[in-house]
């Protein structure tokens, strides 16, 4: 194989697409960088799904077990006047939240759409 080959292929399994500390990974997986702001984790893109909600629908749509998974973001989503917009990116073993600003609204569902096409082709 040669080298342009394997630039190539290293390249496919790299970021994709971004959104905050959202990363879509051409390896099958979505990634973000750790609440403590230290490194990142990664899933496997197999059984994802990603949405941009409301602050108001998120906080009907949250379980019990995803509520204790949030921790603090979801003390800080009920003290919000409204308006707010979420990205949730959940898997079987993961729930991810991340605030998008007004005017990035767009731009997180571009991102959640990449994520769903992506996850359901690795499904």
């Amino acid at each position: 194989m040669g080298i342009w080959q394997k630039m190539k292929e290293s390249a496919a399994k790299g970021p994709i697409a971004t959104f905050g500390h959202a990363t879509l990974y051409g390896s099958g997986e979505i990634g973000r960088i750790k609440e403590s702001g230290i490194g990142n984790e990664r899933q496997l893109l197999s059984g994802v799904s990603a949405r941009v909600e409301s602050g108001s629908d998120l906080e009907k749509r949250v379980t019990a077990t995803r509520l204790v998974a949030m921790g603090v973001f979801a003390f800080a989503a009920k003290k919000k006047s409204g308006g707010e917009s979420y990205l949730t990116i959940e898997g079987p073993e993961f729930f991810w939240t991340f605030e998008v600003d007004r005017n990035d609204r767009a731009k997180a569902q571009a991102f959640a759409a990449k994520v769903n096409d992506a996850a359901r082709k690795v499904s």
